[in-house]
């Protein structure tokens, strides 16, 4: 009989029903567990450590309380949420560099807390199955950079991330509006979160018709709306529209699919298995109840393919993962026997340490076989980039002793060399956000949209 060895060995069957009863608890517990020890082992090791990515985020917070404007006196391709949140740390960390690295650091611990966590209520809503929403929880600690990224500081994944799961948390809690806002957020704050949107508007739709479908486009416009006012009121827009959308349309990279998949492999090592396993579980929920579960299929794979177009780091994938993750909560679902339901839990533990051994295999070792043979079959994503300005500071150095650069192009990333050169653009620039094309932006769109 299913599941009868739980009953002849009550250890396991205290362990499930524990697991059962307390999954919100356990699961917050060990998220937050995890996060925190892990940045706190990694910050102990090397003090004070910033990834070039947020020193830029976090800098050009510092800088805009002191008068700078954003996409003219700082390029850079996200949007604007992440410095709306970095400047309101430089605020109350009133200059000091090491406080504003260190709040950064505390909340992007909490974002990565808080979306982890929303992504195991949202399981355990659509399924009336907590156990399933601690699988899918516990399935997105199989990415090691969920728990291991947050040292280095600010990052706008971690927050689109968490936007993103709460904002189909609360559609289909039949809120729609604040569906909207939320889900708005998860592109303000990085561009692929804008697929929350039409899965928003739908989940609206299918809940409340078509006034739900209108209050969920309705939160998204007023989400849009706070976000861009400031730029018009300042005379910005094309500033704003030429950096985080024309410019990363320029960026997206050149690969050999070979490489690619290899490139899967390196990044995840055996926490890859969720990939299919997330289809799979997708897969039996659309076809046992396609009107609950449509968005879900329709979201993963709208993010899979992402995988693409942008894909440098495992980190890239962070939305990907957690509709991965969704499915195999969906998966635990159903499941109906106990013992299958604890052994899934059992599995993504092991998945989770042997995760982390991979990850901190690549982290220790100068080169993997692996690797070295993803860079054989590699190509260059960018054949040719104009030369880094000479004598150019790093990232890390513009941060802590706190410059302003001269030159709006600081954070010297490929793709912003790469836009600049197709565009005729300079390095050396000491205003960006300037329009690339002869004709002027409605003109420009006019033309394309019109042949």
């Amino acid at each position: 009989m299913a599941g009868a060895w739980l009953h002849r060995t009550p250890t396991c069957r205290g362990l499930y029903d524990r697991l059962e009863a307390d999954w919100f608890v356990v699961l917050v517990g060990t998220v937050s567990l995890l996060t925190t020890v892990v940045t706190a082992a990694l910050f102990s090791q090397v003090p004070f450590y910033i990834h070039k990515d947020s020193a830029l985020f976090q800098h050009a917070g510092w800088w805009i309380t002191e008068g700078a404007t954003l996409y003219v006196d700082i390029w850079d391709l996200k949007p604007p949420l992440i410095y709306v949140l970095t400047t309101m740390l430089a605020v109350v960390s009133v200059g000091d560099m090491a406080l504003l690295h260190v709040l950064s650091i505390v909340v992007t611990v909490a974002a990565a807390v808080i979306g982890v966590t929303l992504l195991g209520v949202l399981v355990a809503r659509l399924t009336a199955d907590g156990l399933a929403g601690l699988v899918a929880g516990l399935t997105m600690l199989v990415m090691t950079p969920v728990y291991a990224f947050p040292v280095g500081g600010v990052r706008p994944k971690y927050f689109a991330l968490c936007c993103g799961v709460a904002g189909l948390l609360l559609a289909i809690e039949e809120r729609p509006f604040r569906a909207g806002v939320v889900g708005a957020a998860a592109a303000g704050f990085w561009q692929p979160g804008a697929l929350v949107a039409p899965l928003v508007v739908g989940i609206g739709l299918q809940h409340g018709g078509r006034r739900g479908a209108a209050r969920a486009v309705g939160g998204g416009l007023a989400m849009t709306a706070l976000t861009v006012a400031p730029f018009v009121l300042t005379g910005t827009v094309v500033p704003l529209v030429v950096e985080t959308v024309l410019a990363p349309l320029y960026g997206v990279e050149r690969y050999a699919l070979d490489a690619r998949l290899l490139k899967l492999f390196v990044r995840f090592g055996p926490g890859v298995v969720v990939f299919p396993l997330g289809v799979y579980g997708w897969a039996r929920a659309v076809v046992d109840d396609p009107p609950t579960f449509w968005w879900v299929a329709v979201g993963g794979v709208g993010y899979l393919a992402g995988f693409f177009f942008e894909f440098q780091g495992a980190i890239d994938l962070v939305l990907a993962f957690a509709f991965a993750s969704l499915g195999v909560g969906l998966l635990c679902g159903r499941l109906s026997a106990p013992d299958r339901r604890l052994a899934l839990v059992g599995c993504l533990v092991v998945l989770v340490v042997a995760s982390a051994g991979w990850n901190a295999v690549l982290v220790t070792s100068p080169t993997t076989p692996l690797e070295a043979e993803y860079d054989r079959r590699d190509v260059n994503n960018y054949p040719s980039l104009p030369a880094d300005p000479e004598g150019w500071p790093s990232m890390e150095t513009i941060y802590w002793e706190q410059r302003q650069p001269e030159y709006c192009h600081y954070r010297l990333g490929v793709k912003q060399q790469y836009f600049a050169q197709e565009t005729g653009g300079s390095l050396y620039e000491d205003d960006c956000g300037q329009w690339p094309y002869p004709e002027p932006p409605g003109e420009w769109l006019r033309n394309r949209l019109v042949p």
